[in-house]
């Protein structure tokens, strides 16, 4: 029987595409329940300013900002959607991630490279982000209507930026069409 739900995995730049350190001792297991968007929301975009067109090089700067400055086994998030929509590979989804107090060991974290607060979210972007959505819902029985939240939902924070958080129900009306049967 075929499956009329499935989700086809989209193109994701693994982590050795992009560049990656290895994780360094990442332990704790990830059962997740919850998708989490984030961006990275630097003072002024600096970094998306500072990168451009560069989302493996950005990618590889967050990953060392965790790892080095944070003191993290490897990046925090799972999952990135760089600046002209390429997506990345981070941490390893099995393990515990380290992007939402509370909510590591039963989230996957999706950051969207740059500072949506001040930075316009693209079609490109909320597309490619929608088929990743789509794919994790599928993957991990994750449901799309209640259980994909933005950062603010969970933290006192603006993450992941009013730009992306006002489009989360159409991105989420978008993912549902995904697995509507025609």
């Amino acid at each position: 029987m075929v499956d009329v739900y499935k989700q086809p995995k989209p193109y994701i730049l693994s982590k050795n595409g992009w560049g990656a350190e290895p994780a360094n001792g990442c332990s704790g297991s990830n059962n997740p329940e919850y998708i989490i968007i984030h961006h990275t929301g630097d003072a002024n975009d600096e970094l998306a300013n500072y990168f451009g067109d560069d989302e493996e090089g950005f990618m590889k700067r967050i990953q060392e900002i965790h790892m080095n400055d944070n003191g993290w086994c490897d990046i925090g998030y799972n999952y990135a959607v760089g600046v002209n929509g390429l997506l990345m590979e981070g941490r390893n989804p099995n393990v515990t991630g380290a992007h939402a107090y509370g909510y590591n060991s039963k989230s996957i974290g999706v950051v969207v490279l740059g500072n949506y607060d001040i930075r316009d979210f693209t079609v490109k972007q909320e597309n490619k982000l929608v088929d990743l959505l789509a794919w994790l819902c599928y993957k991990y029985a994750i449901d799309y209507n209640t259980h994909i939240i933005g950062h603010r939902d969970v933290a006192n924070k603006s993450c992941p930026g009013d730009n992306i958080y006002s489009r989360l129900s159409t991105i989420k009306d978008k993912v549902r069409d995904r697995f509507d049967i025609v």
